[in-house]
């Protein structure tokens, strides 16, 4: 997990360098995010995540329009208490304990309601691909596994300025859907947002 975040360490660096650039029809937000499993993923683990954040780039291309890219990342760990299993050359018995990392990167387009200036609630869809992070632990084994697959997020939200200080407070209700693959089924995890944006 240490690459991971150093990635999006450079991540963050990067979206700072590009507000320096930035023109008006621009913003960067920043959120922190709620994960729930769904298709799939509540097969592994089942519990909410409130470990989690995103960061957008958006461009407006009109008054209604924008395109842009997003990162994220929802951690997930859960304890099942004490487990035996069983296997052709014997059982393991211990403590499971079991994290699951969900790292998207989306390519976005957004359409925003409402006047420029006034609170507008938008719809969006996000298309690229997410990275899936499997570790489980039953006493001293530990399994791990990751895969790679298509992925998409379809979301509705609300961006609301703050005054005039060209910041707007940003929430929205996503929902990452990951196609199957390594072996494994295709997984889907809601997601609730909430944050800031800063346009430029």
């Amino acid at each position: 997990m240490n690459t991971i975040k150093k990635y999006y360490l450079m991540l963050l660096m990067l979206f700072i360098g590009i507000t320096t650039y930035a023109q008006e029809d621009n913003l960067i937000g920043v959120t922190y995010s709620m994960g729930t499993p769904s298709t799939g993923m509540s097969d592994f683990v089942s519990g909410t995540s409130f470990q989690g954040g995103n960061i957008e780039y958006r461009k407006f291309l009109n008054d209604n329009w924008s395109v842009g890219m997003s990162f994220g990342l929802n951690t997930f760990n859960q304890s099942n208490g004490y487990q035996t299993y069983y296997g052709k050359q014997g059982a393991i018995s211990g403590q499971e304990y079991r994290d699951f990392d969900m790292m998207t990167t989306y390519a976005t387009a957004h359409y925003y309601f409402g006047e420029r200036g006034g609170i507008r609630p938008y719809v969006g869809l996000g298309i690229g691909a997410s990275g899936q992070y499997f570790s489980s632990q039953v006493g001293s084994v530990l399994v791990t596994d990751q895969y790679w697959a298509f992925s998409m997020a379809p979301e509705v939200g609300i961006l609301a300025p703050l005054g005039d200080s060209g910041i707007s407070f940003l929430s929205n209700v996503k929902y990452n859907y990951s196609v199957g693959g390594s072996g494994y089924d295709s997984m889907g995890m809601w997601q609730f947002n909430i944050g800031i944006a800063f346009g430029f």
